[in-house]
Order: structure tokens, then C-alpha cells, then sequence
């Protein structure tokens, strides 16, 4: 018993960053069985594949870690609570071992094992009879715990020689130089080319320029092979997103597969709807990067009008002020605002990686969206984006009045009243002044009173409570909203967007993959193959500042804008340096970001 109270009373250790690695951690000897010293450590066990992966990217050994044993207690077992208890076992090996194929080594008997043939399949065995592996253990008595046992840290063989890496010179000229398979960033790229539709010989002659270039292969990445990017490119193929005609079951099926990608589900109940929120490992890598001490905002109606599913994104901003969004919600209509059931569950997945990390602000676009949970989880200052509103009466305008002049006085009143009634100067009666005053532009306040009447009042008191994000920040969700509508909603038969499964599968996949490529430095050697969908262009705020002073004249309430790459041409724009401002090119009288 004294072993495990000196073993329970270790700190438990959760490095900042994203991977980490054995020495990172302070080990500790605590009395084993057979007289022997036990190497161990306690990490929380939401962490361990982070371990994992640090173990695997070791510099001076590269390899990979594979589960060689595991047994797990089921929970619903009724157990006497025991200090030594178990409810999971993990044995985790270096992937050269614990076999070794090589001329004389020895092979476990349970482990058939063909000679190599005269034409080989695939790659070559690596089994090199490596000896290192840890044990992880997860307690009754602290199952949020994992206890790492790691007495065997060496990449030896039983004789006690290197035998893969650098330190083995047997091993240089083949694979067993290097670690056994790809890095997760690599296929990560290769799938989202393959997912947008960059065929496989482009993938491979891009990537043998670029090994060619830096004087030949270095790392495990270098020896991709043909073989293996054309597996994935089948394996993607035959996928498919149908995976029962019943939502409940598809969605269930879909988590039970995806879990690495579930940070919250709720199944149907007879009270509450089901709650998903999809988050991958790069989604969560971009929130801690850019999050932390930063903005994040909320995009809360997504697909409303042609999605059986809305749905509710979460966007942090690059260094270029690009939105990334980094969670995804799925929900019925009639649930988008109940945050509080999932919010919780995404901060404490989050801070599991990173105890350290602070949010800055949290920007939200609803005025019904619940400010104290958000308070309470994040600790952070709340705003209020008012782009969504801006941006249909922008559209609507465009849309049901054909006279600019007119567009840019009603858009102008609009904004002085939103802000007038905001500052307490006016009452909302005053819009009923602003209905007789434009009464010729019936079919745009058939629209305004018909729609914004019954949320007004919730917007201004929004308004009154919360500071306003700024206008470059509405910009980047704006254009956000805009890249998902091309990315998503281009199917050619429509009866999908009824479909849960189609939705959560798209979205972890093809449109992960595009919002992945955003970010990827290189993503230009493969321009010959964008769509609409792919390009991610500046956003408005970005483009405006690229505008010289001297292309701009001003003129009383108008200014007039020389096209940079064609002066001949010129752009008149009402209500210059301001957000309600109307411009007469053919981008602005677009109808644009229809409704979704």
C-alpha cells in the first residue's frame, strides 16, 4: 500500500506544449515488483496521445509508437474501488519491434511471418527487434489520470546494439534510417490535395521536385512513395458519407468512428435535440495558436434556410487577419442558441493541452446569444459583431431598389439611426419617421418592417450593452461566410443538405481540407488546379488597404476610385468611409452572399 500512496501523491505533470516528449518530464523511481526500481510518471490522461507523438518525433531515433497490447474494464462492471485497480492497460512498442525479421533475429511464435518475396509488395519489414516501449495506466482511483511506466527508453535490440536510427550504420540507405511511417502533418497534406482534387501524379512530381532541391532525401517524409499516395487516393474514393438513412443512427455511427473529432455529443432525448461539436487536432492546434489572448468569434446561422442541420462555427484570425475556423457545432434550428451545452466541454479540452491558455475577447453576431455562460466559461470580455444585419440590408437593398442613390440615403439613415438610438439621443420610434421618408422604396421596407421590425429591439439592446468589433474583424467572419457557402453548398442534388450524415462527413473532410490548404506556404506550386471553392483571396478590409491614396478623390458625400489594373475605368462609391457606403462596380451590385 505504500508503494501506491507514494505513486498516487507524484504530481500530476501537463507540459504547455501541443507534443512533448520523455524529457520533457520529470521522472520519478518508486519500488516495483522483483526488486526492481519502476520509471514512472503521471500525466492526465487526455494527454497521452500527445506523449505518443512526442515519443515518436525524437530527433536522434525517429519511429513510431503502436499499441502492442490493451484490455480495458468495461464501466458498467461493478467494481470494489481498489487503489490499484485498473479500467484500462496499454502497452505501447517502438514499431521496430518487438519482432525482429532480420537474417537471425527472433520471431514471437503467435506472429506468422512469410519470407520476403523475389518481388516484394509494399514496404519492406521493419521489425528490428527494438526493445523500447512504456506502459500506460489508467487507476479507479484517478481514471483522469494515466500513470507511465517507462523503465526501457533505449532504441536497442536484445543484444544491446542500435538498431534503427542514425547511431545504426546497418540501417543506412533504407527506411529503418528513418521513422517507419509518414508524419501525421504530411498525409494530412497529401488527403486535403487529394480531397480537392489534385490528382496523385501531380502530388508525387511536386513532392520529388522538392526532395530533389534540397539535395535528396533526410527525413521519413522524403521517401514517399507512389504506392502509398494512390492507396490513399482509393481509399478516399470508395468512402462514402450514406451511412444510414436514419439520422440518429447515422450520427451515432459517424461519432462512433470520428471520436478523435467529437469534443461533445448529446444524442436525441425527449427534451433536448442532439448536440455535435466536430473539432480536428489542427482545428485545435489553430485555436490555442491563435486564440490564446486573442479573439475568437462566433458565426451562429450558417445554412439556416437549406441545411436541415445549421450550422455554428468558432473562427480565431491568422496573422493576416484571415478567419480559421476551429469548432463546428451541429444542431436543430430551434437549439442554435444553447451554448451552454457544449461550451464547458470545448474550454476543458482546450486547457487539457494547454493549461496556460487565455481567450482575449469573445465576438458574438446574436443578440439572443447567452453573454453570462460565455462570460463564466472563457473569463473574457464579450462583443458584439453587427455584420450579419449590415450585411442583409446591403444585399436586400441591392436587391429590391435599382436606384444606387437611393441605396446609399437609405443606407445611410440606417446607420445613423442604429447609432443615434444606441446613444440615446432617439427612441426606436423613430424608424416609423424613416419609413415615411423613404416610402418609395416600398418593396425594400415591405422587406424591413416584414423581417427587422420584430429584432429590433433585441439588437439595440445588444448594442447598448456590449462594445462593437471592429469593422476589420466583421470583414474576415463576413468572408468566412462566404468561403464556407462555396465550399459546402455546391452539391448538384440538394436533397443531401437534409442529410446529418452527408453534412458532418463533408465537413470534416473536403471542407477541412480546403481551410487546411489556407495555411499551407506551398499551396501555390498547385494553382493550376483551384476552383471558386479553393481560392482565399484578401479579405474586403485587406483589399480596401491595398487601395493607393492617390486612385482616390473625394468629392462631398461621393468619391471616385481608379481601377489599379485598369485606369480607364472608375468606381463611384456613396457614402465614402463609412460601413453603410454603396459602390457602383459590378462586385458590389452582385447579389452577394445569398441567402443560405
Amino acid at each position: 500500500m505504500a508503494r501506491w500512496d507514494e505513486i498516487l501523491s507524484l504530481p500530476v505533470q501537463n507540459p504547455p506544449s501541443l507534443e512533448f516528449s520523455a524529457a520533457e518530464i520529470v521522472w520519478s523511481r518508486v519500488e516495483g515488483w522483483r526488486e526492481t526500481m519502476d520509471r514512472l510518471a503521471l500525466i492526465p490522461f487526455s494527454r497521452v496521445n500527445d506523449f505518443v507523438r512526442g515519443e515518436s518525433n525524437n530527433k536522434d531515433c525517429p519511429t513510431r509508437f503502436h499499441v502492442e497490447a490493451r484490455r480495458r474494464r468495461s464501466p458498467e462492471i461493478a467494481n470494489k474501488l481498489k487503489v490499484d485497480g485498473i479500467l484500462e492497460y496499454i502497452l505501447y512498442w517502438c514499431s521496430f519491434g518487438p519482432d525482429d525479421h532480420r537474417k537471425g533475429g527472433v520471431v514471437r511464435p503467435s506472429r506468422t511471418y512469410c519470407a520476403k518475396r523475389k518481388t516484394p509488395a509494399g514496404r519492406p519489414n521493419t521489425k528490428r527487434g527494438c526493445v523500447c516501449h512504456f506502459i500506460v495506466k489508467r487507476l479507479i482511483a484517478a481514471p483522469s489520470v494515466a500513470l507511465i511506466i517507462y523503465n526501457q527508453d533505449k532504441h536497442i535490440d536484445k543484444k544491446g546494439l542500435p538498431c534503427h536510427g542514425p547511431q545504426d550504420t546497418k540501417a543506412a540507405g533504407t527506411y529503418a534510417m528513418f521513422a517507419p511511417c509518414i508524419s501525421d502533418e504530411l498525409r494530412l497534406q497529401i488527403m486535403s490535395l487529394l480531397y480537392v482534387g489534385v490528382p496523385v501524379e501531380t502530388i508525387m512530381q511536386r513532392h520529388t521536385e522538392a526532395v530533389e532541391k534540397q539535395g535528396g532525401p533526410s527525413n521519413r517524409d522524403d521517401l514517399l512513395t507512389h504506392r502509398y499516395v494512390r492507396s490513399l487516393e482509393r481509399k478516399i474514393r470508395r468512402s462514402v458519407h450514406e451511412l444510414d438513412s436514419n439520422d440518429d443512427i447515422g450520427i451515432n455511427m459517424w461519432v462512433e468512428m470520428h471520436q478523435d473529432h467529437v469534443f461533445f455529443y448529446e444524442d436525441f432525448s425527449d427534451t433536448d435535440p442532439f448536440v455535435l461539436g466536430i473539432q480536428t487536432d489542427w482545428q485545435l492546434q489553430q485555436m490555442i495558436r491563435f486564440g490564446n489572448h486573442s479573439l475568437i468569434a462566433s458565426n451562429s446561422s450558417f445554412g439556416k434556410n437549406k441545411l436541415k442541420y445549421p450550422i455554428y462555427s468558432l473562427l480565431v484570425f491568422d496573422s493576416k487577419k484571415n478567419a480559421i475556423p476551429v469548432a463546428w457545432i451541429i444542431t436543430p434550428r430551434f437549439a442554435s442558441t444553447e451554448i451552454h451545452r457544449w461550451m464547458r466541454s470545448l474550454y476543458d479540452r482546450i486547457h487539457s493541452k494547454d493549461p496556460s491558455w487565455r481567450l482575449g475577447g469573445f465576438i458574438v453576431d446574436d443578440p439572443l446569444a447567452d453573454v453570462n455562460v460565455i462570460r463564466d466559461v472563457f473569463g473574457c470580455a464579450v462583443l458584439i459583431s453587427f455584420w450579419r444585419v449590415r450585411h442583409s440590408w446591403h444585399k436586400n437593398l441591392v436587391c429590391r431598389c435599382s436606384n444606387i442613390g437611393m441605396q446609399a440615403d437609405v443606407s445611410k439613415r440606417l446607420g445613423e439611426l442604429v447609432s443615434d438610438i444606441c446613444r440615446g439621443r432617439i427612441s426606436l420610434d423613430s424608424f416609423n419617421d424613416f419609413i415615411e421618408e423613404f416610402a418609395t422604396c416600398s418593396d425594400f421596407l415591405d422587406y424591413f418592417k416584414g423581417v427587422w421590425f420584430p429584432k429590433l429591439g433585441a439588437w439595440i439592446n445588444i448594442l447598448k450593452a456590449l462594445p462593437l468589433a471592429s469593422t476589420e474583424v466583421s470583414s474576415a467572419i463576413e468572408c468566412y461566410h462566404n468561403q464556407l457557402k462555396l465550399r459546402l453548398l455546391n452539391e448538384k442534388d440538394s436533397r443531401v443538405y437534409q442529410r446529418a450524415d452527408w453534412l458532418v462527413d463533408k465537413l470534416g473532410t473536403k471542407v477541412h481540407s480546403y481551410y487546411w490548404l489556407d495555411e499551407y506556404s506551398d499551396k501555390d506550386n498547385f494553382s493550376r488546379y483551384w476552383k471558386d471553392e479553393w481560392k482565399c483571396g484578401l479579405t474586403s478590409w485587406r483589399q480596401a488597404l491595398k487601395i493607393l491614396d492617390s486612385d482616390v478623390d473625394f468629392n462631398g458625400n461621393s468619391a471616385t476610385v481608379v481601377q489599379r489594373k485598369n485606369p480607364e475605368n472608375v468606381n463611384v462609391v456613396l457614402n465614402p468611409g463609412s460601413e453603410f457606403a454603396m459602390c457602383d462596380c459590378s462586385w458590389a451590385k452582385m447579389e452577394t452572399y445569398a441567402s443560405t
